[in-house]
């Protein structure tokens, strides 16, 4: 060990350098991991500690993060805090907005403004709607759908509060075909939601389109820090802290996403149904 670094400046773990100011997240995946380590003073590392590799993987790869990724996104303006507790209010002032893309579905009308529902209809067009939202397609549609910077809990927070703003059963699905109710928030208003918060933090206007295209970049090239910096506390199986508003609003998230689950598996149900319906007509006019 080099005489100049201090050993508690290193990973006790990998012996690889700490972030000089770390993340509350990653003070407390160390302090959880400690209590599950022994001593393991060795050369490199006077304070090293030793565990089972599932107790500590996590810790390196969010100090590796915050070493090299962290510093790249502050350099481009992206948050390192947000409070998640102001979102589901902030996401309810775009109602009418929101609405509009969802009704009015007209040539000229805010739908065709919305360049995630040209990106859905290119898609479609050359996939079939079915293919579009499959898993497969969601994957290679993963940055575009994603609410950039705002991670896995905005994504949470904005699902759960879209579903309360138009429920899947009370959209009129002839207004959003070829996509389902559920599919349409998911794709379409989810990432609109998203767009306008990105707005409203640079201070750019939603009826701008070039504003909008810088939004909507903006989105897709920080979907990946958003879902390392704000993951989902539950999918990460680490008992690390927010503050006492975010947790509110990830805690109702989390219940919410268990109804919106089962919601969009009834909203398929019915899709099939009504589809193998329409056909039968068909072939009985046959």
């Amino acid at each position: 060990l080099d005489p100049a670094v201090e050993p508690s400046t290193l990973c006790p773990y990998c012996d690889e350098r700490l972030p000089e100011t770390p993340t509350l997240h990653l003070v407390t995946l160390l302090a959880t991991a400690h209590s599950k380590s022994y001593t393991n003073s060795r050369p490199t590392n006077p304070m090293g500690l030793k565990a089972p590799l599932p107790t500590y993987i996590s810790i390196c790869q969010r100090h590796h993060f915050e070493s090299t990724k962290l510093p790249e996104a502050i350099k481009r303006g992206w948050p390192v805090v947000i409070d998640f507790g102001k979102v589901k209010s902030r996401v309810e002032n775009m109602r009418d907005r929101l609405e509009g893309i969802m009704l009015d579905g007209k040539e000229r009308g805010l739908r065709h403004q919305s360049g995630y529902w040209k990106d859905m209809m290119k898609d479609v067009k050359e996939n079939g709607s079915r293919a579009a939202v499959a898993v497969t397609g969601q994957f290679s549609s993963f940055d575009k759908a994603q609410p950039g910077y705002y991670g896995e809990i905005g994504a949470m927070i904005i699902h759960q509060t879209l579903y309360t703003l138009f429920p899947p059963s009370s959209v009129n699905a002839a207004l959003v075909l070829p996509l389902t109710p559920a599919e349409f928030i998911q794709h379409i208003l989810v990432p609109e939601a998203a767009m306008g918060l990105v707005l409203e933090d640079c201070h750019l206007d939603w009826a701008n389109e070039r504003h909008r295209v810088v939004a909507m970049r903006t989105l897709r090239e920080s979907a990946a820090y958003g879902v390392a910096m704000f993951p989902d506390a539950d999918s990460s199986g680490d008992d690390w802290s927010m503050s006492t508003g975010d947790e509110i609003a990830r805690a109702r998230a989390h219940v919410r996403r268990k109804e919106l689950a089962e919601e969009e598996r009834l909203e398929d149900e019915f899709w099939v149904e009504s589809k193998g319906a329409n056909e039968g007509k068909g072939d009985s006019v046959l």
